[in-house]
């Protein structure tokens, strides 16, 4: 029997979860709600819903509700379609912290099952204009249940969370809070802390190159969905900066008193434990091999590099502009399946003139 799904608020998240069931032979039809009328119609045009409502009508029917309002609004959701949601309802959310959100789901009523979700997936851009079909695709997709919530609830909405290219993770609440606090929010308040930093020193934004974009991208997120997330996790959160407030204090020991040795153990250690994160986990995007480019900016180029590979047999599964001039070309990042294939990528492109190497 294939679901009906009701999605509340239809900003990147709700409306990326919409448009990647709108392709799932799991789901029957999407309704859809959200406070501006605006983004409603252009999820609808978008195909991100099939039909929207008011708040209650749009939960009346649906076999699974995903709330994905900013935080502090689904304290005020929950409550208001409890009476509405009808028995083996499964309600989820998406915010980024999850034992606030879990003690609300814990009060639903009797036969309607509450699991916390959390895609780990995200842009500094927000809206319904930056939602995308693929933005799921091979991300960890926590869901942290309820006590008690039965086998084969969990089961249904993790196969029809999966149906985005989701990879799920079932976590405990409190183990949550404490993960994403030191890999998403520390990073946030980093970068944040970074840029007001240097923004006190003259030109030193114009200088900026790509390595301090990189490391500072995070910080132009939405500051308002932030300050949520910071607070409503503020104790696991205070418990991280006090952390790395001690490394970066050693850290400034070593520096101030010639400890070259330590502080190259620091570097080569940090350098060895990022190495071996994945650039792509498993799943169903295969790791691949990087082969560099260089080409002329002339219209069609990047579609020409992908007919040569692929006249060849050669996929490419990953694909980044690194760098470009206009009016004289550009640097191109393709990832290939397999160190073989990589071999003769750069082969063939060096017989259509292409400058080519494996990273």
């Amino acid at each position: 029997m294939r679901a009906r799904v009701a999605i509340i608020g239809l900003g990147l998240i709700g409306g990326s979860l919409g448009m990647a069931f709108s392709n799932s032979e799991q789901v029957e039809l999407i309704y859809g709600f959200d406070s501006d009328s605006e983004t409603v119609q252009r999820a609808l045009e978008m195909e991100a819903i099939h039909c929207t409502g008011t708040l209650e009508a749009v939960v009346q029917d649906a076999d699974f509700v995903f709330i994905c309002t900013p935080l502090k609004s689904v304290k005020g959701v929950i409550p208001s379609i409890a009476a509405y949601l009808k028995p083996g309802c499964v309600v989820t959310d998406v915010s980024s912290t999850k034992e606030q959100v879990m003690r609300l789901l814990s009060e639903l009523p009797v036969g309607v099952h509450g699991i916390g979700g959390h895609p780990m997936a995200g842009s500094e851009k927000h809206g319904i204009g930056a939602a995308d079909r693929y933005l799921f695709e091979n991300a960890v997709y926590v869901l942290t249940p309820v006590v008690g919530t039965p086998l084969e609830v969990l089961a249904a909405l993790s196969a029809l969370v999966e149906e985005t290219g989701a990879r799920v993770k079932v976590m405990d609440a409190e183990q949550h809070d404490r993960v994403v606090a030191l890999i998403s929010h520390l990073p946030h308040i980093l970068a944040m802390s970074l840029v007001n930093l240097v923004a006190q020193e003259e030109d030193a934004l114009l200088l900026a190159a790509g390595g301090f974009r990189d490391t500072t991208r995070i910080a132009s997120s939405n500051p308002e969905l932030w300050e949520d997330i910071l607070f409503s996790n503020r104790e696991k959160v205070s418990q991280g900066l006090d952390a790395i407030i001690q490394e970066l204090s050693q850290l400034k020991e070593e520096l101030d008193t010639l400890q070259r040795k330590a502080v190259r153990l620091r570097l080569d250690s940090a350098r060895q434990v990022r190495d071996s994160i994945p650039q792509r986990r498993k799943g169903l995007i295969p790791e691949f091999q990087d082969v560099i480019t260089v080409v002329p900016d002339r219209p069609g180029i990047i579609g020409q590099l992908g007919g040569w590979l692929g006249s060849h047999g050669i996929n490419i599964v990953d694909i980044e502009i690194l760098r470009a001039r206009e009016g004289d070309g550009g640097t191109i990042r393709l990832g290939v399946p397999t160190k073989q294939e990589a071999l003769r990528a750069v082969s063939i492109l060096h017989e259509q003139g292409i400058k080519a190497w494996m990273s």
